[in-house]
């Protein structure tokens, strides 16, 4: 890679591409990609150019679903917060506490940092969400919009304020969400599984609506999250998306119970999300107490016609201690997890986190193609097959045509042995 600094680039060579044979060079232009041509080595000469070397260039991926309000909190305690406080709480309880002190610096220097690691990991799009509630108030909301601020070179963000204590339970924080759309919110978000009566359940998912509709904004809801058959708000808010004429505008994530309840029932939910045009996220790495929280039957749901994305949810928080922003991982998991099994099934994972979750954020779907917005991942690895089996290689994120974070991977053996494994840095 030569002549590139902090510029733009000009050209990407000697890509590999999925689908292609040969290698690819893609010409860039005020951010786009304006041309992809066979590789022409005087082409590549001079000027800005990224030497792929044979990598695979993909398009960049989207984290479609992330909590970076909390990313860190559990190892990096917010101040006043002592670990043998939080020894023996439920994950509910654990993540009120944690962040009932937080400070909106607190969340934004944590937030920085997770969204940093999104982006080494080949992510330039990402949909964050921030508890807007009476715990938290506006703080992690405030936060996020300083983390925002600080790495609005590296990747785009939308901000959804979620009221994760609920509504009906939680008096004061339908205000707070007003207050947050007022001051820039991209989506409203809700988790009607959260309050106490089915029909508070339905009142909430009504409300939700009705700001999303009074601010024009999208809405992004948390559904049925557990593996517990007798969460049953799927459904309804497939109705209300249909009632309200928003079809194409919702996600639900989580979707767990889906996978519990019988046959008939999922095929009947299924049927109406696909009708609605309501976007599933699952969340493959996630877990709750006691297990897994399951993949809400991601097949079926595609079979149907529904678009079916892959998210992180929490990393290192209250709620779970683990997680990496590696879409990789989150696709490998959701191959295993979601019953996938033929080499096929690699393209289906991987679009999850990438075409697929573009479009979920309401861009164009697909790959690598002449007219897209130059946001891209630029791998050791030769195709998507190799880059799931080494999910930390080698990896260039492009931002807006500029090179937004390189990982450098270099493996070495104790002498004696093979000095260093072959293709390891490139």
């Amino acid at each position: 890679m030569s002549g590139i600094g902090t510029g733009e680039l000009q050209r990407i060579s000697r890509a590999a591409l999925h689908g292609r044979d040969g290698e690819w060079d893609l010409v860039i232009a005020g951010g786009i990609v304006t041309a992809i041509e066979p590789h022409d080595s005087a082409a590549a000469a001079g000027g800005a150019v990224l030497d792929a070397r044979g990598g695979l260039v993909s398009r960049a991926f989207a984290e479609t679903h992330v909590h970076p309000d909390k990313s860190y909190s559990l190892s990096d305690l917010p101040e006043g917060i002592d670990a043998a406080e939080l020894a023996g709480l439920d994950g509910f309880s654990r993540a009120a506490r944690l962040k009932s002190a937080f400070t909106p610096e607190d969340v934004a220097r944590r937030a920085e940092r997770a969204l940093r690691l999104a982006v080494s990991n080949g992510a330039t799009r990402a949909r964050i969400t921030a508890d807007v509630d009476t715990v938290a108030g506006l703080r992690g909301f405030e936060g996020l919009l300083l983390a925002r601020a600080a790495t609005a070179d590296l990747l785009d963000v939308e901000i959804v304020a979620f009221p994760q204590e609920g509504l009906s339970r939680d008096p004061g924080a339908e205000e707070l969400l007003r207050e947050a759309l007022r001051r820039g919110a991209d989506l409203v978000g809700g988790w009607p599984n959260v309050e106490a009566t089915g029909e508070e359940e339905r009142a909430h998912v009504r409300t939700v609506f009705d700001l999303a509709q009074e601010f024009d904004v999208d809405v992004d809801i948390h559904a049925d999250c557990f593996l517990d058959p007798e969460e049953r708000i799927l459904e309804f808010i497939a109705e209300e998306t249909i009632r309200r004429g928003y079809q194409g505008r919702v996600l639900a994530s989580h979707c767990a119970a889906l996978e519990l309840q019988s046959d008939a029932d999922a095929r009947r939910i299924i049927a109406r999300v696909a009708e609605a045009g309501v976007t599933i996220a699952v969340i493959p790495l996630n877990l709750a107490d006691g297990g897994p929280r399951g993949l809400s039957r991601p097949q079926e749901l595609r079979a149907a016609g529904a678009l079916v994305v892959s998210g992180t949810d929490n990393m290192n928080d209250g709620w779970y201690p683990l997680g990496t922003l590696n879409p990789l991982d989150r696709a490998s998991m959701t191959f295993w997890g979601g019953s996938f099994d033929d080499e096929e099934d690699l393209d289906v994972v991987w679009d999850m986190v990438s075409g697929e979750a573009w479009r979920a954020l309401g861009e164009p779907g697909g790959d690598v193609f002449v007219g897209m917005r130059a946001e891209l991942a630029v791998f050791d690895a030769r195709d998507r097959s190799e880059a799931l089996r080494n999910p930390g290689g080698g990896l260039t994120t492009i931002h807006r045509g500029r090179v937004a974070a390189r990982r450098r991977v270099r493996q070495e053996f104790l002498p004696g042995h093979a000095a260093e494994l072959a293709g390891a840095e490139r």
